[in-house]
């Protein structure tokens, strides 16, 4: 049985697609009817399922342009039917699979089915998801205020996020008593939510402590590390370390902050956005060719992994296909979906492993990714996207390429699942890094002046990625703490680091309950470590490869260097803070260079936003 991908849906009909489902459900139907699985039927059922999660989720990225109403019962018939579930959990209990993968697959679907069918955890999931949306809402009227205090100051947010434009109009104000004003301000409209909103989250913490415990887990924290390869004290470790080391190139941007605003006073990070643009000249980044970045990150694709990615005929203008082949033969499929940032909003850029690699006697299914990508259309009719959008891109694409090369056979779990959590972001990671290859300006085509352009984007980039060493730092610990714990909420946590490290010098609880509402804190609680496992490790795989042109890069170091990102059984390296400092550290506010980009460009920063 071949299940061909579904690359770009017909935005005008949708009748193949339906007729796809249709098959689907009947030869589930099928199978369910037989007296017994067997390892290959039960290969099938979690293929169906895989690819029916897949055609759902394409068509909800692009439902702009595809009305799919119609298809929505079959999702509801697929994953809504008590009595389907029911009979293959009864059929999942009689099998045993002598291949221990497909055993694993079977018991993972077992541990699924049985607890959608547990009263006690339905009812935490359904308090969790209403603690969640009530949280989001805070938030929501959080930027509700904050947009109201730009309309007071004379500067509304119309299409952008409230922050980036707080971000930008801090970065115009010349007096620095003006601009501590206006810090205050706006860290007042938040706070002013605060109480409510910590104890919708400490809810959610206390929620899952009932949960893990109903599980026979003795912590929350201790039922996400069965999804590690690492032990609880060496990550403890890690993150004190690390929470160490960032406040010390803390304190030095501070000093930074100070050399360019002397009169900064006790709130030198209220200034920063103003000496960004003093540092950089407030010059207008320059905007890059859309096709030139693919092409580019294609190339690392080829001479690291030796990857061939060629692009497909489709009957979407905003998809661009690709299929991928190694020497072995076809690996799968990635679709950059496009938007145009004018006609469409959109956050941040992000992949979806939609379809996993199946290939199991005579079942064969190729992985699919999908990767939004933002752009403006130029002058030319191609697409242009800033640096940030480049940056965001290559990362992604490190996700994709991730999905594509997991050497999992059987498609029970989605995409990265796969991984042991510490290691999500390490490939990640190391494709974004080479946005900053000396290589790049050659393969963008670009012009002196665009060269010196790129060279001011990567410049700030890195400075803004040092304003949030404390802040990850911080937020990696309270959720690793708070999780681990039996009893206390957030301020207890950010109480017990700040007597440790006095990190309320330098930030406050404010700073961090609204990241707890953000997917991987709610699907992984403790874990948000993974994205400084994944920092550090990529700075250290990446130094060599900085060093390297890219002409002389060959795939002859990639199967060992990133077996971890492709093999579960392979063991997680401990990574080296140091070099991630060191790699973000050679950007300064007052190291002499060029100017460089606006800070306006970026805006708030999540401590995790390049995932």
């Amino acid at each position: 049985m071949s299940v061909d991908p579904v690359l770009a849906p017909d935005r005008e009909s949708l009748t193949a697609m339906e007729g796809a489902l249709e098959a689907m459900m009947s030869r589930l139907r099928e199978i369910v009817a037989e007296p017994r699985l067997t390892q290959e039927t039960l290969v099938e059922i979690t293929s169906i399922y895989n690819n029916v999660a897949y055609i759902f989720l394409y068509l909800e990225a692009n439902d702009e342009f595809v009305d799919f109403e119609r298809l929505l019962p079959w999702r509801d018939a697929f994953h809504k039917d008590p009595e389907l579930d029911r009979r293959i959990l009864e059929k999942l209990l009689l099998l045993r699979c002598p291949d221990p993968e497909a055993e694993e697959s079977r018991l993972a679907y077992v541990a699924q089915l049985s607890a959608k069918q547990e009263p006690a955890d339905i009812a935490i999931e359904e308090e969790l998801d209403g603690l969640l949306t009530e949280a989001k809402g805070v938030l929501d009227d959080v930027q509700r205020d904050q947009a109201r205090l730009l309309e007071r100051l004379g500067t509304p947010a119309g299409s952008g996020t409230p922050s980036a434009v707080f971000y930008k109009l801090s970065s115009q104000v010349g007096s620095p008593a003006t601009r501590g004003k206006l810090a205050r301000a706006w860290q007042g409209a938040r706070d002013a939510h605060l109480p409510r909103l910590l104890g919708l989250v400490d809810g959610m913490i206390e929620a899952r402590r009932r949960q893990s415990a109903a599980q026979g887990h003795p912590s929350v924290l201790a039922r996400t590390f069965t999804k590690c390869a690492v032990e609880e004290a060496d990550v403890a470790a890690f993150l004190e370390r690390h929470l160490a080391r960032a406040l010390t190139a803390h304190t030095e941007l501070e000093k930074e902050i100070r050399q360019l605003c002397p009169d900064a006073g006790d709130e030198p990070f209220a200034h920063f956005a103003h000496s960004v643009r003093t540092a950089t000249g407030g010059a207008k980044p320059p905007m890059f060719d859309l096709d030139d970045c693919l092409d580019y990150i294609f190339t690392v694709a080829r001479h690291v992994f030796g990857l061939t990615l060629t692009r497909q005929a489709t009957g979407a203008a905003q998809v661009v296909t690709v299929a991928v082949r190694s020497e072995h033969g076809e690996v799968g499929y990635i679709n950059f979906d496009l938007w145009d940032t004018g006609n469409k909003t959109i956050g941040a850029n992000h992949t979806k492993g939609i379809r996993n690699r199946t290939d199991w006697s005579g079942v064969v299914q190729r992985p699919v990714a999908y990767v939004s990508c933002r752009f403006r259309p130029g002058a030319d009719g191609g697409g242009r996207i800033t640096f940030q959008n480049m940056h965001s891109l290559f990362h992604e694409f490190g996700h994709a390429l991730n999905h594509l090369l997991i050497r999992k056979r059987i498609s029970n779990r989605s995409g990265l699942e796969y991984l042991p959590l510490e290691r999500l972001e390490h490939l990640s990671m190391w494709c974004e890094k080479w946005a900053y290859h000396p290589d790049l300006a050659r393969y963008l085509s670009l012009t002196p002046a665009a060269e010196d352009g790129l060279a001011l984007c990567r410049r700030i980039k890195m400075i803004e990625y040092r304003r949030t060493y404390l802040e990850r730092a911080v937020l990696a610990l309270l959720d690793f703490d708070v999780h681990r714990r039996a009893d206390g909420g957030l301020a207890d946590s950010f109480r017990r680091l700040d007597e440790r490290f006095g990190i309320g010098r330098h930030c406050t609880l404010g700073d961090f309950p609204g990241y707890f509402t953000w997917p991987m804190f709610t699907a992984n609680p403790g874990a948000n470590f993974a994205y400084l496992f994944g920092a550090a490790d990529s700075a250290q795989k990446f130094a060599p490869f900085h060093r390297t042109p890219l002409a002389d890069v060959t795939p002859d170091q990639a199967p060992e260097l990133f077996l971890p990102c492709f093999d579960f059984e392979a063991p997680t390296t401990r990574p080296d803070s140091e070099a991630l400092f060191a790699f973000y550290d050679a950007a300064r506010l007052h190291d002499g260079t060029a100017p460089s980009a606006p800070a306006g460009t970026r805006g708030a920063q999540h401590p995790g936003a390049d995932a």
